[in-house]
């Protein structure tokens, strides 16, 4: 089997908040956001075997002494040059474009004790709960870009008719009671906060027609225009809207990477 990959980060603190994560990012992308970050994904083809990529996960947990005793040099090398990783992150362009691949990384992660995390855009929900069913993927970083409606969404992704699907997506994570992050990505021209608002109002709806749901928080992050003249949406205004929200719903603010970390 054949993986049209994107690249390998050994090492993330950003992508899975309290874990130091494994990142493989995978080519391929049913969306053309005007604002992608990582636009280069969306299409193009590097193909490398399964195999390949399987031993650089297995780097990250193995560790073999040069004597049968492990010196404090030897495990002082170890924690530098993979310092307490305990995850692996599916990212893209889109995972669920391969999704046969996704299962078969997620097992031997899985088989490595790493939890799993899967970034996603939603577009795919057959293929999500198929995913969820075999119980290969420990958390979901679902991105909602803007209100389930046309024509927010499709301004949002450049495709129609994907709100829908994002919010089946939605609702089968929150059915299925799996760890999940929800994140909105806010620039200056979009979306408006009170798309932001009508997000946060399906999230608790979501909640209360399905309370075995587990979604920890919702994320507000400050985008970062493809622009380099434009800037991003004022930090304040984001801490603003989340105090709006948060007697109703956990919310967090999330800097741009250029920018900052989380607050």
């Amino acid at each position: 089997m054949k993986v049209n990959l994107g690249g390998l980060v050994y090492l993330s603190t950003v992508d899975w908040m309290g874990r130091a994560a494994m990142v493989i990012f995978l080519r391929g992308c049913p969306l053309r956001c005007p604002q992608c970050q990582n636009k280069a994904l969306q299409n193009g083809e590097q193909l490398v075997e399964i195999s390949y990529i399987k031993e650089e996960i297995k780097k990250i947990r193995c560790f073999m002494p040069t004597s049968e005793q492990v010196t404090l040099e030897e495990a002082c090398l170890k924690a530098a040059e993979r310092p307490l990783i305990s995850a692996l992150v599916f990212s893209g362009g889109e995972p669920l474009m391969q999704p046969n691949q996704v299962v078969s990384l997620a097992r031997t992660a899985k088989s490595l004790r790493l939890k799993t995390g899967l970034e996603t855009c939603g577009y795919f929900p057959n293929r999500i709960l198929r995913l969820l069913t075999q119980d290969v993927i420990d958390k979901v970083f679902l991105d909602i870009k803007a209100s389930f409606h046309d024509p927010e969404y499709e301004n949002a992704t450049g495709m129609a008719g994907v709100a829908l699907k994002v919010k089946e997506s939605l609702s089968i994570c929150m059915k299925l009671g799996i760890p999940l992050e929800v994140r909105t990505t806010v620039f200056p021209n979009m979306p408006s906060p009170s798309e932001v608002f009508e997000i946060a109002e399906a999230l608790l709806d979501l909640k209360f027609i399905y309370p075995e749901n587990r979604l920890e928080s919702f994320v507000i992050q400050q985008g970062r225009p493809r622009d380099a003249e434009v800037q991003p949406i004022c930090l304040e205004n984001l801490k603003s809207l989340a105090e709006s929200l948060k007697d109703r719903i956990d919310v967090r603010v999330r800097c741009s990477p250029k920018f900052g970390i989380d607050l």
